[in-house]
Parts: C-alpha cells; sequence; structure tokens
C-alpha cells in the first residue's frame, strides 16, 4: 500500500493521535508541558484532517510544529517516553511528512541524546530513515546527521560500534546516490561551470547542485580525515580511525566512478588529494627493509602496517581500474611501487599482497593493452608492462632462492625428485609438504632442491584466502604453502592474465623471456 494512498493517509492521522495521547499519559505525572503540548499536538492535527484535501502536504507544511511534542518528549530523557517518541518521529518521516526546518530540529535533538549517551541503537535508526526516506537534508544538518553517527562508530559499546559503521556505510552511499539521481534530473541541460580554480581549501563549490555539493563535500572531508588533518564541513568530529576510512573511499570510488569522470570537480579531488594521499601513506613501505640496520640511517624507518597496506593496494587497484585514463601520470607511480613490493627485501606478507594486486590487474587485458600504448610504446616513458613480467619473473625466483625469504612453506625437493621444473606428481601435504606421509598428487615447481607446490587459483580475483580480502585482521596471517608463487604463476601465465603475459612481453622485449618461471626444465 503507497504511503500516500487515503488508507495509509487516514492510518497514519489515527497512529499520530495515539502516540499524542500515549505520550500525554506517560507525562501526565511528570512532565506537565509535554502532557499539554501532547494534547495541543492532537487538536492540531484534527484541525489539518479537517481543513486540508492534501493532508500530507499539510502535515509536511506544518511538521515543526506537529513533531515538537515529540521533541520534548525526547528531552525527558526518560527511555520509555524517549523510544515512544523516536518511533513516533520515524513513522512521521516514513511518510516524508518532515520539512527541512523539522528534519533539522530532529537532527538537533538526536545529537542532544547521542551526548548523553541514550538509545544509540534508535538513533543510528532514526537518521537512517530520515535520510533514506528524504531528501530535505543538506548541507550543515546533513554533516550534523554524518558526524553523529561517526561519533557513536567509537563508543565502547561493540553492538553500537558495529551498528554505526554499518550506518555510516549506508549514509555515505545514500550521500552519492543523491548525486547521481540529481545528475540524472538534469540530463541533457547544458551547463557552462566556470574552471575550478586550484584551491583545495575551500569550504563551499559554487559550481555544483544541492546533492553534489554535499557529496563533494563529504568525499573532501574523507581525505582530510584519513590524512590526519581538521575536516571542513563534518564540524564535530571527535575521533577517526585511518583504516575505516580508507574502506569508505575506497568504497565510494568503487560504486560511483561515474561522479569523478563525468564532473571536473571530482576529477580534481582525485588528482589533487587522493593521489597525492595514497602516495604519502605509502612511503613507510616503500622505505622499509627487511632485516636491514635502522641505525645505518639517520632516522629509524617506520614499519609498514598490514591494514593500512592492505587497504592501500585495494584502493590502487580501484584508481587503476577505473580512472586509468583520467590518472595516466599517477597510475604510473601507482605500478612502478608496485613492482617495488615484489622485491626481496621487502616483508614477506607486503611482497603477497602486491602480487595480489598486480594479478587483480593482470585479468583485465583491456588495463595491460592501456599500459602498453601509455607506457611501453612512447619512446621515452618508463616499460610499465616489461617491468611488471620482469617483476613477476624475479619475485617467482627468488622464491627459490631464498625461499626463508619469500615463501616460507618452500620445502626441500622430495627424495628422488628428477629435477624437472613441474612435477606432475609429486608428495604434497600440510607443513612441510608432507613428506613421508601418503601420496598425493599435485602439480609442483622444483628448483634448486627447492620444491613448491602449485595452488589453484581463481581467474577473477585471488585464491580464497588472500591477503587484499582480509579488512578484519591488525597481524598478516601466515602464508598457505605455495600461495605467494601461485598467485604470480596465475598473473603471468594464468588462463586470465591477459591472455598470457609472456606471449605477448617475450617477442618484444629481450630482457623478459629470460625471467621465466626457472622451474620450467633446464
Amino acid at each position: 500500500m503507497s504511503t500516500s494512498s487515503p488508507e495509509a493517509v487516514k492510518k497514519l492521522l489515527e497512529n499520530m493521535q495515539t502516540d499524542l495521547r500515549s505520550l500525554s499519559m506517560e507525562c501526565k505525572k511528570k512532565f506537565p508541558p509535554v502532557k499539554e503540548a501532547a494534547e495541543s499536538g492532537i487538536v492540531k492535527i484534527k484541525t489539518i484532517a479537517a481543513r486540508n484535501t492534501d493532508i500530507l502536504g499539510a502535515l509536511k507544511e506544518n511538521s515543526s510544529e506537529v513533531v515538537q511534542p515529540f521533541l520534548m518528549g525526547c528531552g525527558t530523557k526518560e527511555p520509555k517516553i524517549t523510544q515512544l517518541c523516536l518511533a513516533a518521529i520515524q513513522r512521521l518521516m516514513s511518510h516524508e511528512v518532515v520539512s527541512e526546518s523539522a528534519a533539522g530540529n530532529i537532527i538537533n535533538m538526536l545529537w542532544q541524546l547521542m551526548e548523553n549517551g541514550l538509545e544509540e541503537l534508535k538513533l543510528l535508526q532514526t537518521v537512517l530513515v530520515l535520510l533514506t526516506t528524504n531528501t530535505v537534508v543538506h548541507d550543515e544538518v546533513l554533516s550534523k546527521a554524518i558526524v553523529l553517527c561517526f561519533r557513536l562508530h567509537f563508543t565502547k559499546d561493540t553492538i553500537t560500534n558495529n551498528t554505526a559503521a554499518a550506518t555510516v556505510r549506508q549514509v555515505v552511499t545514500v550521500v552519492f546516490e543523491r548525486m547521481v539521481a540529481e545528475d540524472e534530473r538534469f540530463k541533457g541541460i547544458v551547463e557552462h561551470p566556470p574552471p575550478v580554480q586550484g584551491n583545495t581549501n575551500r569550504r563551499s563549490v559554487s559550481t555544483l547542485r544541492p546533492s553534489a555539493k554535499d557529496a563533494y563535500m563529504l568525499f573532501q572531508d574523507l581525505c582530510q580525515l584519513v590524512n590526519a588533518d581538521a575536516p571542513y564541513w563534518l564540524v564535530g568530529m571527535t575521533e577517526m580511525t585511518r583504516t575505516f576510512g580508507l574502506e569508505l573511499l575506497e568504497s565510494v570510488l568503487n560504486d560511483f566512478p561515474g561522479v569523478f569522470l563525468q564532473h571536473q570537480e571530482f576529477s580534481f579531488l582525485l588528482k589533487e588529494r587522493v593521489c597525492p594521499l595514497v602516495i604519502k601513506l605509502f612511503s613507510p613501505n616503500i622505505k622499509f627493509r627487511q632485516g636491514s640496520s635502522s641505525s645505518a640511517s639517520p632516522a629509524p624507518v617506520e614499519k609498514p602496517y598490514f591494514p593500512i597496506c592492505m587497504r592501500l593496494l585495494r584502493v590502487v587497484s580501484v584508481l587503476i581500474k577505473h580512472f586509468y585514463s583520467l590518472l595516466v601520470t599517477e597510475c604510473e607511480i601507482f605500478l612502478s611501487l608496485l613492482v617495488k613490493f615484489l622485491d626481496g627485501e621487502k616483508p614477506q606478507w607486503l611482497r603477497a599482497v602486491a602480487v595480489e594486486s598486480v594479478h587483480r590487474l593482470c585479468v583485465q587485458p583491456h588495463l595491460l593493452r592501456s599500459f602498453c600504448q601509455s607506457y611501453d610504446m612512447k619512446q621515452h616513458s618508463t616499460k610499465v608492462f616489461r617491468d611488471i613480467v620482469n617483476a613477476l619473473g624475479s619475485f617467482i625466483q627468488s622464491l627459490f632462492i631464498l625461499p626463508n625469504l619469500g615463501n616460507n612453506a618452500a620445502v626441500s625437493a622430495p627424495a628422488g625428485g628428477s629435477g624437472s621444473g613441474a612435477q606432475g606428481a609429486a608428495q604434497g601435504g600440510p607443513g612441510a609438504g608432507g613428506l613421508g606421509s601418503n601420496l598425493t598428487t599435485q602439480a609442483a615447481f622444483e628448483y634448486r632442491g627447492t620444491w613448491i607446490p602449485l595452488m589453484t587459483v581463481s581467474v577473477q580475483g585471488s585464491a580464497k584466502a588472500t591477503y587484499l580480502e582480509m579488512l578484519d585482521k591488525v597481524e598478516p596471517p601466515s602464508i598457505p604453502e605455495g600461495y605467494a608463487m601461485s598467485v604470480a604463476f596465475s598473473a603471468l601465465l594464468g588462463p586470465g592474465a591477459g591472455h598470457n603475459l609472456y606471449d605477448r612481453e617475450g617477442a618484444g622485449h629481450g630482457g623478459g623471456g629470460s625471467r621465466r618461471v626457472q622451474g620450467h626444465s633446464s
């Protein structure tokens, strides 16, 4: 049944009067002013119903007065009364009879309840109902509603914390969905906005429509917060984690690429804010060398941190996938970084997560073609495609030459190994390859006495338990046996790897062919 049908409107009026009567009864002894406001509210609703044909329109027009008794009820801070009032307010919202000014009053009241630690789950629910059923909330009122959700994400209660995290994600999505809907409404209308000036600190963007401006301010502040800077728009933020901020940035970039490709203001944010931020946060990973003595350098080098690095690589994968055409220069830097992270002196987990990221790119032939056209085929450009192929070959080779650095599951070749590269049937099993246990058939590579099994890696992403998906981990888990080599092998020669990187690379660049998986046979 539609919320605007005569039956639905009649039901709404009945429910509102029931809510107000219940509120009057609850406040009879302790809160006389609220009781009086509730009784006046009943008269107001009856008057609106009697005098108007468009009852919903009239309710919305008078919504500041209609919600007032419920706001006063929340002000009592009595749990039973507050719950009754929040349920009544949600009902009004779901029928879209809340005006902009009434919504502002509601958010202010929710803020007070949040600061008093009251009804936290109901507050989150109320914000979500308001923002998903109405488009009346913009600008400062919207930012206050979002900050309220962020604040509740950092409470000590686990259930509130997790619910608030989910609410923040939904609200961020809603803000961008509104912008997409707004663009759709104005489709075909030609506008000529003035060029965007290079001031990254501006507080508002005059060239954007209301929903687009909200989305811009939100995204800009997510960049600010991830960079540990004060937000411009999300006033009142008291806490933020870099990991959560990176997850939100990634979801927006992945779910709404059109926004950044079609609006120059958002393209500006990508180039001027997101890319420098990613490069800056990658800094510890670039400088750090496994086992190197910090006394040799004047300042100690910050250790790479798995949760940040993994999320940064996810963001980089999205940037290259969706915005390559816009960020050709920046993507060259990102791809060079990925190649550096495969280096044998990097921590084992960093090499593993980097090889997964390379694999994600290698299963997209159109991207590989773009890399060749934009870099390798240009005379004075970095040979990015060649470097990726060579780096993957070197990565695999290093696992056999220095197994303790690159793959903790590499084991000595089974006794009686033929010395040929790919072992069609070799001993295998958990731990140290299952030596001495039952024979199992497993493809593997052997080189210089080191034996590494070949695992199945899916074409779309990587094997099931991948580092890039471990968003709940703080410490990098141990690598499954043969995993890193298998992902690299799949990136080079797997069925989805750009129709086989070596077929493309071997003929064109002499340096690439010699870096093949050394286990193939000598």
